[in-house]
């Protein structure tokens, strides 16, 4: 891939796909600092991979194979990351949406919150399910076979539905 080609491949990454960036770091991190630096650290990784794009697959599908990868790279490496951040200042929180009111931002960090008590791998699951992949894309994108991101969902969705209704009967 020329140079050329690969410039204008991550200037379409990232105008048609910056959310899958944005959402898996707020699904990764619970600080602002985290989220900004997960989201750079994402965005070079895709960088980085993209002269390994071939077409076999959705560019989309390729870009959630390389943000799920880093993200879980750094969950594992985040006692070493947090190092390195406390020599760095908060940088302003990424909004979602400009418009959203105050009682669908606590549903969202509460939900977010859920989804940071997962393991890992159920995170990167219960996100691209979020995200309105099918579960064959799923499956490529994580390695799994198409059965097992199905069994594994079930059991994500009735663990959070579980949640729900612990929350619903505190309040």
């Amino acid at each position: 891939m020329n140079n050329g080609t690969h410039e204008a491949l991550f200037k379409q990454a990232v105008d048609e796909h910056m959310g899958i960036f944005l959402k898996t770091a707020h699904g990764f991190t619970s600080g602002v600092a985290d989220r900004a630096d997960l989201t750079q650290e994402m965005l070079l990784s895709a960088w980085q991979a993209l002269p390994a794009y071939n077409g076999a697959c959705k560019l989309s599908t390729f870009l959630y194979r390389v943000a799920h990868n880093r993200a879980l790279n750094w969950q594992r490496s985040r006692s070493r990351y947090h190092q390195k951040l406390e020599r760095f200042s908060e940088h302003p929180e990424l909004a979602l949406s400009p418009d959203d009111s105050p009682a669908h931002q606590r549903k969202l960090d509460w939900l977010y919150g859920l989804i940071r008590q997962l393991a890992p791998a159920d995170r990167t699951l219960i996100m691209l399910q979020l995200d309105q992949l099918s579960h064959r894309e799923i499956a490529d994108v994580t390695g799994l076979s198409e059965s097992n991101v199905g069994v594994r969902l079930h059991r994500i969705k009735n663990w959070l539905s579980t949640q729900t209704t612990k929350h619903d009967h505190e309040l």
